[in-house]
């Protein structure tokens, strides 16, 4: 049975190293095969430490290659508002558009396909984030962005009292029909609404500033 304590306390256990002076957090949820967002946090600011949570195996192998350093720790797993092991759709040419969710033929129409299905553990982001040294954390706060291809309802539901610690958040917002349930900005509005201001939308992404 699976076990979400052990399986986040495995991975910070031999992978992560919080800086043991101050920095700046970010969570980086849904990283594709390049972490384009991780990169760009890291280069540009050299106190960021990011916790990067990805669920495809093969993007993880990509992500693993890019040796990010010391600042960067990638939790392999998706995530969740519980605590299970998930299928996930596996898509190719763009490993990018793989989903927790069953793709529709708007997506297929376009050249995707499903490479392959993996069962993947999905863990609740307040179970990471419990683990931080937040005395550390600068102001006790930290920015995220999420891109899991409709998945980012259940990913904010994970995210516990913790949401209240994001100071800003870009997060995907339509899926352009490609997924079946996907989350609609109207409804990611309607949670974050107590917590956030809304302040762009453009293209697929939302952007949202603590209140």
């Amino acid at each position: 049975m699976f076990n979400e304590g052990d399986y986040v306390h495995y991975f910070l256990k031999n992978y992560l190293q919080f800086p043991d002076s101050e920095f700046d957090l970010f969570v980086d949820v849904g990283l594709s095969h390049n972490a384009p967002h991780s990169k760009q946090v890291l280069a540009s600011n050299s106190k960021s430490f990011v916790i990067g949570v990805e669920p495809n195996p093969e993007n993880c192998q990509s992500i693993r290659g890019l040796n990010l350093g010391d600042r960067f720790c990638l939790i392999e797993a998706g995530a969740s508002n519980f605590s299970e092991v998930t299928t996930l759709n596996m898509m190719s040419p763009d490993p990018g558009t793989s989903s927790f969710l069953p793709v529709t033929e708007v997506l297929l129409n376009r050249g995707y396909r499903i490479s392959g299905k993996v069962a993947v553990p999905c863990v609740r982001l307040d179970s990471i984030l419990d683990l931080v040294p937040w005395n550390n954390v600068n102001k006790g706060m930290f920015s995220m962005k999420s891109d899991t291809q409709g998945y980012e309802l259940k990913v904010l539901g994970g995210l516990g009292a913790y949401i209240e610690k994001i100071t800003k958040l870009k997060i995907e917002c339509t899926c352009w029909g490609q997924y079946e349930n996907a989350s609609t900005l109207e409804e990611i509005r309607t949670i974050l609404s107590p917590y956030f201001d809304f302040t762009k939308e453009e293209h697929e992404n939302a952007w949202f500033t603590k209140k």
